[in-house]
């Protein structure tokens, strides 16, 4: 009843003896999830919203601001039954043997009576939470020990004009209005990714890799990859790094493809003192140092744990929302992967061991958060 537009004749929604259907219904799983219900709920099922033979209306995928509401209203539901299933279930999931939490309650000196009481321990197996970010970070380092530091990291951003996307919305409609269809289409574009690192071997033998994926403010889903290769696959010259990195714009008359695809997704900015304004700009200076220096070669040692990757002053320039930039200005990129997904793929390669500790952390930060503290607002108390 929440959104008649939705279901205007008073549709069912889920409810805990919501009953399987047909094959899938066996004595093990019986009942519907939340999560089957709502991936029910924005399901296609048909062509395509474009589709002009069928003429089929979703008033859900149509929603826009709505259908955002309705996804993050089952998205709620679905973390409260399972926050809800942890609190009533802690002896099942061994909260006593958490550490510290026993010299907590058998401690004889208690300076806050109000912590007294049962703890309800939040575990690891909960993605999201401290415990599983601790988790991942601790896993992540431990396989640097074993197969040492990692080579390469590369970060995948979603490109909303991919044809998967554009070819399902309906007329007068952006991606951001489908974050469901967005988010399928980046899911398969990563495992197609992940295929080209592993097993098509892009970059040589790979030996381990993580990743975590995060949505940007906007809505679009990025992905951060650390991929850790082979002994006889790592870099160790600048020639290594110039055959699978590049920084630089490309030749148009012999890389028109490649050449608009760095145009439309590996330039930074502009900023600087061409676009104060810009959102990078912190204290009068870009955050992440652009524009950089240019260089006729690459110099593999870099004092930040990453190359001074080649960037050629040939005077090569592209027009950027009005503003004409150069080689400083591009981001690290590997041709063949930039072609082949049309989207923003910056890859770096690790020079240094001190950038470990950095990007694993980066890629474990877990999400934005605050904390408040709520205060008794009776002033008599007071």
């Amino acid at each position: 009843m929440l959104y008649p537009l939705f279901f205007p004749y008073g549709e069912a929604g889920w409810h805990n003896g919501m009953l399987q259907e047909g094959p899938r219904r066996n004595n093990v799983r019986s009942r519907n999830t939340i999560r089957e219900f709502a991936c029910y709920r924005l399901g296609i099922r048909y062509e395509g919203n474009n589709d002009t033979r069928h003429q089929q209306f979703s008033s859900i995928h149509q929603g826009r601001s709505l259908l955002h509401m309705y996804v993050c209203d089952e998205y709620v539901q679905m973390e409260s039954n399972n926050l809800n299933y942890i609190r009533r279930n802690q002896r099942d999931l061994l909260a006593e043997a958490y550490q510290g939490l026993m010299d907590h309650v058998n401690q004889h000196l208690i300076i806050d009576p109000m912590a007294v009481g049962r703890r309800i321990i939040l575990p690891s197996t909960f993605v999201g939470s401290d415990r599983y970010n601790k988790m991942c970070y601790q896993d992540a380092i431990t396989m640097v020990r074993s197969k040492g530091k990692p080579d390469l990291f590369i970060t995948f951003t979603c490109n909303p004009r991919w044809p998967e996307i554009t070819e399902n919305l309906a007329a007068h409609s952006v991606a951001n209005d489908r974050p469901e269809l967005v988010a399928r289409v980046f899911n398969r574009k990563l495992q197609e990714l992940l295929g080209d690192l592993t097993v098509n071997r892009v970059f040589g033998n790979v030996s381990a890799y993580v990743y975590t994926i995060e949505f940007q403010k906007r809505g679009l889903p990025h992905a951060h990859i650390l991929v850790i290769l082979e002994e006889d696959c790592k870099f160790r010259t600048a020639a290594d790094v110039d055959d699978v990195v590049c920084a630089y714009l490309p030749d148009p008359a012999t890389a028109r493809r490649l050449h608009d695809c760095v145009k439309s997704h590996m330039i930074h900015g502009p900023c600087g003192t061409v676009n104060p304004q810009c959102p990078c700009m912190v204290n009068n200076s870009c955050s992440k140092e652009f524009p950089k220096a240019y260089a006729e070669e690459t110099v593999y040692i870099a004092d930040g744990g990453y190359p001074k990757y080649r960037r050629p002053n040939d005077g090569r320039v592209v027009l950027v929302r009005g503003r004409e930039v150069g080689n400083e200005c591009v981001v690290p990129y590997n041709p063949y992967l930039l072609v082949k997904y049309d989207a923003h793929i910056n890859v770096e390669i690790c020079t240094s061991i001190k950038s470990v500790m950095y990007i694993y952390k980066y890629i474990y930060k877990g999400h934005d958060r605050v904390t408040l503290k709520v205060r008794d607002q009776d002033e008599i108390a007071k």
